[in-house]
């Protein structure tokens, strides 16, 4: 069972309800939710999880208008410096330079939120993210108190989870347990 996978699902449904309550409208948008790319073999273009959007207070008609990404990450700290993540960000820039990065994390550093952000605009790649708690983002809007109450959710979502990965022989094992009941498959 990929336990960060589940995470990570539960997670985009978390920071979609924080969106709602801030007053926003949110439109799927990930290519997991594209059943063409369901077909299509090979490298497969990056695509942001949502689009978030607001009417423009005082402004009728206008709207603001976002592109969100949102990744569970176990330990944040460990993703930026061994697996690549400031490379990622600075990949996603290139074509989506106003993306919000939403980071979901159920082992935040001492006194930070679960939902951790930054806007790539305030990215400059090469150096070290600067991710702030979600609420913090003043462009956003979202109060505090909507990120803590989904916080006390994570925690009782990820909780049963645990957070053991499992390891390349627990993979080769359930795969073969697979095979054996399914021949052919």
């Amino acid at each position: 069972m990929d336990l960060g996978n589940l995470k990570g699902r539960i997670g985009e449904a978390l920071v979609e309800n924080i969106f709602h309550l801030a007053g926003y409208r949110v439109a799927r948008l990930g290519r997991e939710s594209d059943v063409q790319r369901l077909l299509k073999e090979g490298h497969d273009d990056f695509s942001p999880d949502f689009l978030v959007w607001k009417p423009v207070t005082g402004t009728p008609g206008a709207f603001w208008l976002l592109n969100v990404e949102v990744k569970y990450r176990s330990d944040l700290a460990d993703f930026f410096l061994r697996f690549g993540g400031a490379e990622k960000l600075a990949n996603a820039k290139q074509r989506w330079p106003d993306l919000y990065f939403v980071f979901v994390t159920d082992h935040p550093a001492a006194g930070r939120s679960y939902f951790q952000a930054m806007c790539l605009r305030d990215y400059t790649p090469g150096e070290e993210p600067n991710l702030v708690d979600l609420h913090q983002l003043p462009a956003l809007n979202i109060y505090p108190s909507t990120v803590a109450e989904h916080e006390a959710l994570a925690q009782d979502l990820f909780a049963p989870l645990g957070s053991r990965q499992p390891s390349r022989r627990d993979a080769i094992a359930a795969r073969r347990r697979v095979a054996d009941r399914h021949p052919g498959a």
